[in-house]
């Protein structure tokens, strides 16, 4: 009894098989080991040549990715200078007021402000970051729920 089973294949099947065998080295029985295991690897249907190969893939996602990464730089660089700068400003000027006798509730009034401002950064950060860039829109509709619940729209 043997561990090998014969396969048919055509004469243009087999001259291809022998070629290619030839160019990588391989027997005809390696060669048809290597690629079962490659087409059982990758997931890759071999009836669809012109399908993406894997490299082309991650080479797309990789691109993606770096778009998205300067997005969302560019990004936080709008936010620092829309938000967090005249942030930053209207705290040193409480900082200097406070300094010449600021009542409790001018503080408050202040501070509150300034909490409002951070959290509108975090929402609109979280959905920018987590959404825009997802690219799945039940995340979006997920996340513009969660921040309206916030707002308490």
């Amino acid at each position: 009894m043997t561990d090998r089973k014969s396969l048919s294949v055509s004469l243009g099947t087999h001259r291809q098989l022998e070629k290619l065998g030839d160019q990588l080295g391989l027997s005809h029985r390696d060669l048809v080991s290597a690629m079962v295991q490659f087409f059982a690897v990758t997931k890759l249907d071999p009836r669809y040549p012109k399908a993406d190969a894997p490299d082309v893939v991650l080479k797309k996602l990789t691109d993606k990715v770096d778009s998205l990464d300067k997005r969302f730089i560019g990004f936080i660089r709008e936010q620092e200078k829309a938000i967090l700068k005249p942030m930053q400003a209207d705290v040193q000027a409480l900082r200097q007021a406070s300094e010449s006798g600021l009542t409790p509730v001018q503080l408050e009034e202040q501070l509150t402000g300034v909490v409002e401002a951070v959290q509108t950064l975090l929402r609109l950060s979280f959905r920018t970051a987590l959404v825009d860039n997802a690219l799945r829109s039940e995340y979006k509709q997920q996340a513009d729920a969660l921040i309206a619940q916030q707002n308490g729209l």
